[in-house]
């Protein structure tokens, strides 16, 4: 076997070198450098690869609990694929753990950036200029020229530009 990548590797390269002998849980502790009153979140880990080493028929389980000991079955991984109501009850289950986790408040609404809200865009319609394509919004003008603009009636302060300041 290759050098063991992951947990479920190094417990399969303990066993596979150990073939003919029954380990409890202690003796794949030791082995597996997981002793120790700081190392209880690696030993549930080894606990829960244990399990399914068992369940996938890599492993043989005799004895319960505290007696329980393991052994190489010989045989290779047998993976059992979950069901769609398996995966199903998984998921609702990771949901509830997270919501119990989190105190289960409800999210605010996302933020669509790509929708139009039409109140709004009416509300600021009269702010916009009009729109000289003929889009315009009730109680919008039409967009005029300045000589339009002239022959109403209205002035126009006309501002030298830099260029022509210099003439």
């Amino acid at each position: 076997m290759a050098k063991p990548t992951g947990l479920s590797d190094e417990v399969r390269t303990i066993f596979e070198e150990r073939k003919g002998q029954s380990l409890g849980h202690q003796q794949v502790f030791e082995l597996m450098d997981v002793t120790g009153v700081d190392k209880t979140k690696e030993r549930n880990g080894v606990r829960d690869v244990l399990t399914w080493l068992v369940s996938c028929g890599y492993l043989v389980k005799t004895g319960a609990r505290a007696t329980a000991a393991y052994r190489y079955s010989g045989q290779g991984m047998r993976f059992h694929k979950a069901t769609a109501e398996e995966l199903r009850e998984r998921r609702i289950e990771r949901g509830r753990a997270y919501r119990a986790r989190n105190g289960a408040q409800p999210k605010a609404p996302r933020v669509d950036k790509m929708t139009i809200n039409r109140d709004r865009v009416e509300r600021l319609s009269g702010l916009a200029p009009a729109k000289a394509w003929g889009k315009e919004k009730d109680g919008q003008r039409p967009a005029e020229t300045v000589e339009q603009f002239e022959a109403r009636g209205g002035q126009v302060q006309r501002l030298t530009a830099s260029w022509e300041q210099r003439v």
